[in-house]
């Protein structure tokens, strides 16, 4: 995954999320999940998978490791502060 993919991804999909201090909490809507688990590509799920915690409409991933694991600075890709 890139930043630029990341980023086509949350505004294709309009994909909620918000800033808590220095950790972004991206909301993945049910739907969405297997186009966003094709964006992560197999190797993140290789050791422990991703963490989520999975609502009844959506999931939600803490993007702070996800994008370390990338090398994806989230300022980068996550430019709104209140979306």
């Amino acid at each position: 995954m890139t930043e630029l993919k990341l980023y086509k991804f949350i505004n294709e999909y309009e994909t909620e999320y918000h800033w808590h201090g220095d950790e972004v909490i991206m909301f993945v809507i049910i739907w969405q999940v297997e186009a966003f688990n094709n964006l992560l590509g197999h190797n993140i799920f290789d050791e422990n998978g991703v963490e989520c915690v999975m609502k009844h409409d959506y999931v939600c991933f803490k993007m702070f490791h996800i994008c370390e694991y990338f090398g994806i600075k989230l300022e980068n890709v996550f430019t709104n502060k209140n979306r």
